[in-house]
């Protein structure tokens, strides 16, 4: 079992794993579990409590001696592979493949054998074009090609200029196994923040993801020594068996899927980027473009729409846009408050309409999405990379949808009514 491996590799190299207390040593609160659910899908493997832990308790200490950085890929690979100029994430890649490539033959190896395919992990620069179709209309189609366009571009850099160069085997250095690695570092590597390095983190990358954590890992000097270990302290109690879990920040379900291949249902920080412009047949365009540029702003500027919000900026960008000649000078306004009825029934207009054409751009609507995923036999049928996507552009049709209401209820206030569409 691969885990058990793992467990004996980690305890072999100074990491406390053991259910049972020793001299001066508490036993170790957690427990490696094979297969994980959330939100009713598979996630992998994940660590659960063994006990109560109590909040501020310590649970994950690994020794810096274990964890795989920049600096550990030059001591491997010498400085002739892995230069000054080479960035962490290639340098990372590249030790990767090459422990991979060993075999049992690797110190890493333990660790390297639990770690999941590209597939397994399911980003969507990985899918197929048919998966990625299902995601029409959504924001994340492009940066899913910028993304897959950069992987692309990385490898054939490699290749030209530290793989060949240094006659490295090209067949052991392949765009697969660099896609592999990438995957691997996308989806686990964290920031150690006190060196401000990446890092692969051996057991504590097996820490799953919840929007509503907020621990996040130490670096911490090891007292009366030059070694460091990193640590993570409990956020909150857990009982027995809870799966213990880490926020990987305050992400969008566009940017889970796209970095770490899976989607929250009730994910707090879920949003949808509108981008809003000036109308280049405006009578005041080139006044408003000024104007913009000297607060720091364009023509054309993106803004996020979350399903309980959406920012003040955003109506004040609107409320510029839609004044007119018979308004006065642009600089005579405040713009965080209301200039007049006309002006903000206009810019709650310009926002409702800017919603529903990004609601149109999909394919399927909120209501047909709905239905799929209440049919459970034939939501279960699709694939993982399927129900991702069903998932993510559900809850972004979700956000524009109540964007469009809270415009029509402050139109209503206004005494107006909204645009027909």
């Amino acid at each position: 079992m691969r885990e058990k491996a793992l467990v004996e590799w980690l305890e072999s190299n100074g990491v406390v794993l053991s259910a049972q207390a020793g001299w001066g040593r508490a036993a170790h609160p957690l427990r490696v579990e094979a297969e994980t659910v959330e939100d009713f899908e598979l996630s992998g493997r994940g660590l659960l409590a063994r006990k109560e832990v109590v909040q501020g308790q310590e649970i994950v200490k690994v020794p810096g001696s274990l964890i795989l950085t920049r600096e550990t890929a030059r001591s491997v690979l010498g400085p002739g592979v892995v230069g000054d100029d080479l960035n962490e994430y290639l340098a990372l890649a590249l030790l990767l493949i090459h422990e991979r490539s060993l075999g049992a033959r690797s110190f890493w190896a333990p660790y390297i054998d639990i770690l999941p395919s590209a597939e397994e992990v399911g980003q969507t620069w990985l899918w197929e074009e048919s998966d990625l179709a299902l995601l029409e209309g959504s924001g994340i189609m492009d940066s899913t090609a910028s993304l897959r366009a950069k992987i692309d571009r990385e490898h054939a850099t490699l290749l030209a200029d530290v793989i060949i160069p240094n006659r490295l085997d090209e067949t052991v250095f392949s765009l697969a196994a660099f896609e592999w690695a990438m995957s691997m570092l996308l989806s686990r590597a964290i920031d150690l923040r006190e060196t401000q390095e990446l890092a692969l983190v051996p057991y504590a990358d097996l820490l799953n993801h919840s929007p509503y954590c907020s621990s996040y890992f130490f670096y911490n000097e090891v007292a009366f020594s030059k070694e460091r270990e990193v640590c993570l302290y409990a956020d909150r109690a857990y009982a027995k068996n809870d799966q213990v879990l880490i926020s990987y920040g305050q992400k969008s379900n566009a940017e889970l899927l796209l970095l770490y291949g899976f989607v929250v249902d009730r994910n707090l920080f879920d949003e949808v980027e509108l981008t809003v412009a000036l109308d280049p047949d405006d009578p005041r365009y080139d006044e408003k473009v000024a104007f913009l540029g000297q607060q720091g702003l364009t023509a054309a500027m993106a803004f996020p729409l979350l399903i309980d919000r959406f920012s003040s900026e955003l109506l004040q960008y609107l409320r510029l846009c839609c004044l007119t000649p018979a308004d006065g000078p642009l600089d005579g306004f405040k713009y965080n408050q209301r200039i007049s009825v006309a002006n903000e029934g206009a810019a709650q207009r310009a926002l409702r309409e800017g919603c529903q054409r990004a609601l149109d751009r999909y394919a399927q609507t909120e209501e047909e999405d709905a239905a799929l995923m209440e049919n459970g036999r034939l939501f279960a049928a699709l694939t993982r990379n399927q129900r991702m996507a069903v998932k993510l552009r559900r809850n972004e049709k979700r956000i524009l949808l109540r964007t469009i209401r809270t415009c029509d209820t402050a139109l209503e206030a206004l005494g107006s009514a909204p645009i027909a569409l």
